[in-house]
C-alpha cells in the first residue's frame, strides 16, 4: 500500500525524521530505474487496474504483476528477468488472459525513473520506504503524451500500518504537499493532461 504526492521540478522533500511514526531514516540510497510496460493496444489491463512492467536498475529487477487488492492496496507478483527475457512471462500472460482476451501484449511505455529511497524507522523496526522520484516516460502508443514529472511516494513495509499511512498524509498535506490520486505511473503516463510538478 502506498501514496503519491507531487512536487515542482526544483522541489526537495521534506526531511522524514520527525513525520508522525518516524524515529529515524536510513541513509539515501540512488537508482535509475528502467521499466518497460506491456498492455494490449487498447491498454485493457491499465483500464482494469492492472500493470505488467519488466523493470531494472533497483533492488527488484526483474518482472512485475500488480492486480487490485483490497482497499486502496495491491498486490504485486515478481519473477526474475531469466523467467523471460524480451516478452512477458506466460505464467503472467495467463493470469490476465481474461482481461485480454485473445488480443496480444506488447510494450506500450517506458518509464525512466531518477529515484532517490529512504527507509523510515518507527520505535519497533520499518515501517515504510520513501521514493523521492524524477520521471520520464515514453508514450509508446502516442508520443505527444510523452511526459515528465517529479513525485514522492511513500511505501508502508510488511509492518507498516494504514494508520501511519493516514498520519503522514495529513503532516505532508498540512504541508502543502498535495496527495496525487493517479496510482501509478503507467496511469499518469497514459493520460492527457498535465502532471504533477
Amino acid at each position: 500500500m502506498e501514496r503519491k504526492f507531487a512536487l515542482g521540478p526544483d522541489d526537495e522533500p521534506p526531511d522524514p525524521v520527525g513525520w508522525p511514526g518516524v524515529d529515524a531514516a536510513a541513509e539515501p540510497q540512488r537508482f535509475e530505474l528502467d521499466a518497460l510496460y506491456y498492455d494490449t493496444g487498447d491498454i485493457r489491463l491499465a483500464n482494469a487496474g492492472v500493470t505488467l512492467r519488466r523493470r531494472t536498475g533497483g533492488g527488484d529487477d526483474g518482472w512485475h504483476l500488480k492486480v487490485p487488492g483490497e482497499g486502496e492496496g495491491r498486490l504485486e507478483h515478481g519473477l526474475a528477468l531469466e523467467v523471460a527475457a524480451d516478452a512477458p512471462p506466460e505464467e503472467f500472460a495467463r493470469q490476465v488472459q481474461h482481461l485480454t482476451d485473445g488480443e496480444p501484449l506488447r510494450p506500450i511505455c517506458r518509464a525512466r525513473t531518477i529515484r532517490v529511497e529512504r527507509r523510515l524507522d518507527g520505535p519497533e523496526g520499518p515501517v515504510a520506504t520513501m521514493c523521492d522520484d524524477r520521471v520520464t516516460t515514453h508514450n509508446l502508443l502516442d508520443p505527444t503524451l510523452d511526459q515528465r514529472w517529479h513525485e514522492l511516494e511513500v511505501e508502508l513495509t510488511e509492518d507498516g500500518t494504514l494508520d501511519f499511512l493516514d498520519a503522514v498524509t495529513e503532516h505532508l498535506t498540512g504541508l502543502g504537499i498535495r496527495e496525487v490520486s493517479i496510482a501509478s505511473k503507467l496511469k499518469t503516463a497514459l493520460t492527457p493532461q498535465e502532471q504533477p510538478g
